[in-house]
């Protein structure tokens, strides 16, 4: 009897240990599956190194299979997989030789002028008639963040031209409009207010304006990116579809400082009419296009990091704060994430610099596109504020920057 309570509880301790042993294998898995991006690139001449990533320590079960990438040409690419105690496979990921990008940093303010591709759905209206009150926009099927691309085969850029269509008194309009890059038709019937006129019972907007800061500038080209995230409408959240743009000299005229609770700003207007470049990209990793006044951009070109020799640790970010110009100031690299699905914040940091500090309260509106460099090279752009804390936020990598600009 008491042999077999004795074999009893050796199964049942077994059978617990293999279960944590079980539980902390695949949740170890699942973790370093989700963090671990599914492409890198290394330079011609360089191997993939792997000692900087901050998930893995000294003495880490994790490891890679060697590559054998070190002096093949440009292009070259192969599948490495991640293995757990250097025997179960994670996952795989793509490494790719590249040649090693340089760009002159930015930190110099700049403002933008967007205009819309179509005209975006803010929301939509009801409509007071002489019969009651209807809602022409909404029951044609159209949402707040759709785009209206035609109205009845005829584009639309302005909320000037969408008035004078509905107003011309047809009983009913063909509009073309997006949503979520599908593209759909709808028939709308305007209403007649009661002041007389027809209204489609929409609210439209055609174009944004504001000021944020050069990451990088490309001497040979003159392309430029800038912000480090995309420009979003205010009522819909939704990026703005980009028809046009142009970016112009900024006269800063005062500091907002952060506080907890409260991000800060950097106060500013357009120094002239006249624009120094154009805008082509508005997407989620930043503002695009071309600088044709090359005072925007710094005067030396450094090389770009790729994301896995980011390290935690010191840093700069060069950004504009006077009449003095771009200066640097420290800030500290404190977390580094490497999962795709967050494009723009790749990293957290932290403000070091005393100056910057007494000036700013730490990181505000405008310094977005602040250029983040590491032993003089380049490592990415700040994105955003922390809004309980203003002397932290975050930043993306330059990497996902110049992969996304064309």
């Amino acid at each position: 009897m008491k042999r077999n309570q004795i074999l009893r509880s050796i199964i049942h301790k077994t059978a617990a240990a293999a279960a944590a042993l079980a539980t902390f294998f695949f949740g170890t898995a699942f973790c370093l599956e989700q963090q671990i991006p599914e492409n890198f690139y290394v330079s011609p001449g360089e191997e993939l190194s792997f000692a900087s990533l901050s998930y893995l320590k000294s003495g880490s079960p994790i490891s890679y299979d060697q590559t054998s990438l070190a002096g093949q040409s440009l292009g070259t690419s192969e599948q490495v997989t991640v293995r757990l105690f250097g025997i179960f496979p994670i996952t795989q990921t793509h490494v790719s030789v590249k040649e090693r990008e340089t760009v002159t940093p930015g930190g110099t303010l700049f403002g933008i002028k967007l205009f819309t591709k179509g005209v975006l759905v803010i929301d939509t209206a009801a409509v007071e008639t002489p019969n009651g009150t209807v809602y022409p926009a909404a029951e044609a099927g159209i949402q707040k963040g759709d785009t209206i691309l035609t109205i009845n085969g005829t584009e639309v850029f302005t909320n000037e031209e969408v008035a004078a269509l509905f107003s011309s008194g047809a009983s009913s309009y063909d509009i073309a409009y997006s949503r979520d890059d599908v593209v759909y038709h709808a028939t709308l019937q305007p209403a007649k207010g009661m002041d007389g006129t027809y209204k489609g019972g929409l609210w439209v907007r055609d174009s944004t304006a504001g000021i944020g800061t050069v990451s990088y500038y490309e001497s040979e080209t003159g392309a430029f990116g800038g912000l480090g995230h995309g420009i979003n409408d205010g009522d819909t959240g939704l990026l703005m579809p980009l028809s046009a743009g142009q970016i112009c000299p900024v006269h800063l005229s005062g500091i907002k400082k952060g506080v907890v609770g409260t991000p800060g700003e950097l106060k500013g207007s357009f120094s002239s009419n006249e624009p120094c470049g154009t805008l082509s990209q508005n997407t989620q990793t930043g503002v695009f296009g071309t600088i044709t006044d090359e005072t925007l951009a710094a005067t030396q070109e450094v090389e770009v990091l790729h994301k896995q020799e980011v390290k935690p640790g010191d840093a700069v970010i060069r950004c504009t704060l006077g009449d003095d110009g771009v200066q640097e100031y420290q800030i500290r690299i404190d977390e580094i994430n490497m999962n795709e699905q967050a494009l723009t914040k790749n990293m957290i940091i932290t403000v070091t610099d005393e100056a910057l500090l007494e000036r700013t309260g730490g990181i505000v509106q405008g310094m977005s596109g602040s250029p983040i460099l590491q032993n003089e090279k380049l490592v990415g752009a700040v994105t955003h504020v922390f809004v309980n804390n203003p002397t932290r936020g975050y930043g993306i990598f330059a990497e996902n920057m110049l992969s996304t600009m064309e």
